[in-house]
């Protein structure tokens, strides 16, 4: 069962319990998660977590309020909320997530940076470049050394036509 499908543990819960855990002192994760548990407990929600889970889960979160600035780290393992976060969790007390926090500029950048990913590198690189070079040295298409229903054939076919095609334009 994934985390999100217990009661009162969704994203904006966990964000709650962060914001509250170090809204008089430094608060942390353990803090966090004590504060989840108490109310799970108020509301008669004996479902077994795994911890490790939602330690993972409340990490994603924190990482969230950091880059939006509701709290900011002292240490490791120690953070407090930000005047910012003060006033997010008077504004929204039921809950804060994503579409909250987008909002922020900060936030909208930090999204940018950890969601753009440079492109995976093309498996069928080599043999793109294979069919390029088979072209060059005057192999004909059908000299493709790749079985017909692969992607390596249509890899080395391409490369072999863009090969082609660059000859016929020169």
């Amino acid at each position: 069962m994934d985390l999100e499908d217990y009661p009162l543990l969704h994203f904006a819960d966990l964000v709650l319990a962060l914001l509250r855990a170090g809204q008089d002192c430094a608060g942390t994760m353990a803090e966090a998660a004590d504060l989840l548990a108490q109310d799970r407990a108020r509301a008669h929600e004996r479902a077994a977590v795994d911890p490790a889970e939602l330690a993972a889960h409340l990490d994603r979160a924190l990482r969230h309020l950091v880059a939006a600035q509701l709290v900011e780290m002292l240490d490791q393992h120690s953070f407090r909320i930000t005047p910012r976060g003060r006033a997010m969790l008077h504004q929204h007390p039921d809950g804060i997530d994503d579409s909250v926090l987008m909002a922020f500029p900060e936030f909208r950048d930090w999204m940018k940076r950890v969601s753009s990913h440079p492109p995976p590198e093309d498996a069928r690189a080599r043999e793109f470049q294979r069919g390029w070079a088979a072209n060059e040295e005057g192999a004909g298409l059908g000299d493709n050394p790749y079985s017909t229903d692969t992607a390596q054939h249509a890899s080395w076919k391409d490369g072999w036509l863009e090969a082609n095609h660059m000859r016929r334009k020169e």
